[in-house]
This record gives C-alpha cells, sequence and structure tokens, in this order.
C-alpha cells in the first residue's frame, strides 16, 4: 500500500486525488482511472493506505502541489471535459472558491438500495442558507487549493457537507454547472458500507456548525 503520483507536464493545473478501496481497485482501473487521465489533470495521486476516506484525502492534499484540487472518489465516471469545464468556471468566477454540478446514481444492487433504481441529483445553483439545511453540493467539485480547510477526520459520516459549511463560515462559496453531470456507481449492496448513524451524523453537523435547525 502506499500513495502513487503520477505528473503530465502539459496538464490542466489540477491534482485528482483519490481514496482507494482495495475491494475496488478492478473498477477503478478499467473505468475510472481511464476518464480521470482524459480530463489531463497535471497530477494524479491515488492513496490506497489503510484509513478512513477522509484521512485518505488528507494525506493525498498534503503531496499535492497544484492550484486547484478534486477528490474522486473510487467508483465515480466523469466526462473527458469535465475539469477543464469547471477550471474555466472558475477562472471565470475569481470569487468563487469551487465549482460543482450534479450527478447520476448508477445502482447494481437495486433491491437493497434505498433509491431501489438509478437516480439523478441534479444539485442547485449556490444558496448559503439552502446549505445550512442540507447538502447538495457534491465532493466531486473542483476546489481552489487556497481555500480548502481539510476534512474532518473525526467525522464519521458528512464529511463533504462539512468541508462547505466550513468554507461558507470562511467566506467561501461554490459557482454551480447546471450543464455537466458524473455518473456514480454504487458498487456495494445499499447505500453505503457505512454503518454510523445518520441521524447521529446530522445532529454532529448541528451542533458543530450551531446551525440551530
Amino acid at each position: 500500500m502506499a500513495i502513487f503520483i503520477d505528473k503530465v507536464e502539459d496538464g490542466l493545473p489540477i491534482s485528482v486525488i483519490v481514496p482507494l478501496s482495495p475491494k475496488r481497485r478492478k473498477f477503478f482501473d478499467e473505468f475510472v482511472l481511464p476518464m480521470i487521465e482524459a480530463n489531463n489533470p497535471k497530477e494524479i495521486i491515488i492513496n490506497d493506505n489503510e484509513g478512513s476516506a477522509p484521512k485518505k484525502r488528507n494525506d493525498g492534499f498534503k503531496k499535492s502541489t497544484q492550484p486547484f484540487v478534486f477528490f474522486c472518489d473510487d467508483d465515480i465516471v466523469m466526462p473527458k471535459n469535465m475539469l477543464s469545464l469547471m477550471l474555466n468556471k472558475l477562472k471565470n468566477n475569481q470569487d468563487k472558491g469551487y465549482a460543482y454540478c450534479g450527478y447520476y446514481g448508477i445502482v447494481l444492487h437495486p433491491d437493497t438500495h434505498p433509491m431501489k433504481g438509478n437516480f439523478c441529483i441534479p444539485s442547485m445553483p449556490f444558496n448559503g442558507n439552502r446549505l445550512k439545511q442540507g447538502n447538495y453540493i457534491s465532493t466531486m467539485s473542483l476546489i481552489r487549493r487556497d481555500v480548502f480547510p481539510m476534512f474532518d477526520e473525526n467525522l464519521k459520516r458528512l464529511q463533504d457537507w462539512d468541508i462547505f459549511l466550513t468554507m461558507l463560515r470562511n467566506g467561501i462559496e461554490g459557482i454551480f454547472l447546471p450543464d455537466v453531470f458524473f455518473f456514480a456507481y454504487y458498487l456495494d449492496e445499499g447505500i453505503t458500507s457505512n454503518t454510523n448513524s445518520e441521524k447521529d451524523a446530522i445532529l454532529t453537523i448541528i451542533r458543530k456548525h450551531n446551525l440551530g435547525l
């Protein structure tokens, strides 16, 4: 196990950071990695060390060098122009800290997944008050390096919601790309292998950010 780093000189100024699970290695190598490479980031960092996904992401970030970072799960397939579209969006909106989009969920075990089949999460334009009520922004967002607050490794769930709330508290907003979607493949039975209570996770976020919902 190790952190693997691949660099290309003429790529986009983006570090793609992947917290890889060994059981998804084959799917990642065959479907995920080729589309990451097609997006032509200057740096790809794959962390298959032991530990939680937030720790893998943070450790990968510490090894990264580019001014923009994109945390890509090991079951995500994105269109080959997604990173360039996000990057252009941020370059044209210098006051925004990150760019995000919606996604399609591809469910391979509909009998055990709560959605009971494939679904679409279209997301929505940025609204800070709405974000405080619940997360609508995916981890798979392009983030300016200098505003990224690091994932909270003490949280058991909802770490993505936490980083966007933390950035909001720091005065950082995102910008939405309505016509861009990626595919999230739910390879395991059920929506997640995480057995921690979602209700407890929500209460933890509410207390941490003083949301008072």
